[in-house]
């Protein structure tokens, strides 16, 4: 297959009432300057700049397989702006169109929360998301990736809750409607634009990925871009050809067979939360904790592995449950157990025309316990100190799987400790580094409570 490029060099979006088209997107570009600067669009804010506040917030929808819309919640500064080919784009001033308050606007006046107003608008799109998705959940998971700096979270709060009670306004209502049907006439993915020595390539099926991986092993593969939202605006780095995964139909998918579930590397924390929830109930707090609401419908299951991070949250928990991952390169397809991918800080067993396509995740039957316990100074959108996941496999003799985050170069399994159940033998596993997160002799102190407790059948989260 040719790696030319694509029959479209731009990108087409939906917003403020008619399709944007851009030619001149560079790989660097993020949506909140596009918003504010070219848009003239400044009621989202720039706050913190690595998608960690909220302020920047704003909401993408697009259709799905079935042409029914669907919604995500981002944070705008490190979302890359050619993610917004074939979608929606709704800020704040979206609500207004029809010059009056939404309800998650009007609601919030009699209770006074909007002080210095920065984090305002953040908060009511961050609302409106509940709204439209209707899930179940409390008033501080819906707002857990909102930040106020006026601490005026009391009357955030409840008026989140009142929200969450109240119907869609008719207004936006008509928008949704207005939206899909130009939604309906425009394709997503397969563009490729080059410009200002920029490069940017969206392909639409593996087979296209993988010839573009192949001829261009030193592009850099985008899939969430929560990171590499961050190496843009904090490294300052500049890469001057990007691949987007997030546009590849194959990487997309979840599906369940008898003894597996297989997903897709480009399917995100949100997406995938029913498919392993139902799956494993254990892990419906660790969902909850795996960033914020935008953190988690940008990032992707395949993008937190593949970093090979040791303080990823989703590694410890997969190797736990003793998931494999199939990785395609165009002359090569293998299979491997998820531990041997991590081969020591920085480097993963990944080639550079190499690709991680999906993860295999053994189904529950062979599992009889499962405990996710993650250590951080504070619940919500922090970095883990220890994050350990403890399985219990069924047999005559029960066998054990302890996997650990933040412990090491890299997440892996506890496998002395496995062997000796000798909580004590975690200091033979594991020589942790002390930095301002937490001391050596802490982590290993808290590593082997936690195996301690899961032994003894104490663990709070079975």
């Amino acid at each position: 297959m040719s790696t030319e490029e694509d029959s479209r060099c731009e990108i087409r979006f939906y917003f403020d009432g008619r399709v944007r088209i851009l030619d001149d997107v560079r790989a660097t570009d993020m949506v909140m300057p596009w918003l504010r600067s070219e848009a003239m669009r400044t009621g989202t804010k720039e706050g913190c700049n690595e998608g960690d506040c909220g302020a920047c917030t704003c909401l993408v929808g697009s259709l799905s397989e079935s042409g029914d819309l669907r919604f995500s919640v981002i944070n705008t500064c490190i979302y890359p702006l050619a993610y917004l080919d074939g979608a929606w784009l709704i800020s704040i001033e979206t609500l207004s169109r029809s010059g009056s308050l939404c309800s998650a606007q009007s609601g919030m006046l009699p209770l006074n929360v909007s002080q210095c107003g920065f984090c305002t608008p953040g908060f009511v799109m961050a609302i409106l998301y509940a709204q439209i998705t209707k899930k179940v959940q409390t008033p501080e998971q819906v707002l857990a990736g909102n930040l106020c700096r006026c601490t005026g979270y009391g009357g955030l709060i409840e008026a989140t809750r009142l929200a969450q009670s109240q119907p869609l306004d008719k207004d936006f209502v008509a928008e949704i409607e207005g939206a899909t049907a130009v939604l309906r006439k425009l394709s997503r993915g397969g563009f490729s634009i080059v410009s200002n020595n920029s490069r940017i390539d969206a392909p639409k099926t593996l087979e296209h990925l993988l010839d573009l991986r192949n001829n261009f092993p030193s592009a850099t593969l985008v899939s969430g871009a929560t990171d590499f939202g961050l190496w843009i605006t904090k490294r300052l780095d500049r890469p001057s050809h990007i691949i987007l995964a997030k546009f590849c139909e194959q990487l997309l998918s979840i599906e369940t067979r008898a003894d597996v579930i297989e997903i897709g590397a480009a399917v995100t924390i949100e997406d995938l939360e029913n498919s392993l929830v139902s799956e494993y109930p254990e892990l419906q707090d660790w969902f909850q904790r795996f960033g914020g609401p935008q953190v988690r419908c940008s990032g992707t299951l395949g993008g937190n592995i593949a970093n090979g991070s040791p303080i990823g949250d989703s590694s410890p928990v997969l190797i736990a449950l003793g998931a494999s991952l199939k990785i395609s390169s165009c002359h090569l397809r293998r299979v491997i157990p998820i531990e041997n991918f991590f081969i020591d800080y920085g480097k993963q067993d990944l080639s550079d025309d190499e690709l991680l396509v999906s993860i295999l995740v053994p189904r529950r039957s062979h599992i009889r316990r499962l405990a996710v316990e993650k250590i951080s100074k504070r619940c919500d959108q922090d970095i883990s100190i220890v994050l350990a996941a403890m399985a219990e496999i069924a047999g005559e003799k029960p066998r054990y799987r302890f996997a650990f985050g933040g412990m090491a170069g890299t997440p892996k399994l506890a496998e002395r400790t496995m062997e000796s159940l000798n909580p004590d033998d975690l200091t033979s596993d594991f020589s942790p580094l002390s930095d301002h997160r937490a001391e050596a002799w802490y982590r290993l102190a808290v590593s082997k409570n936690l195996v301690r407790n899961f032994l003894d059948g104490e663990s709070s989260r079975e």
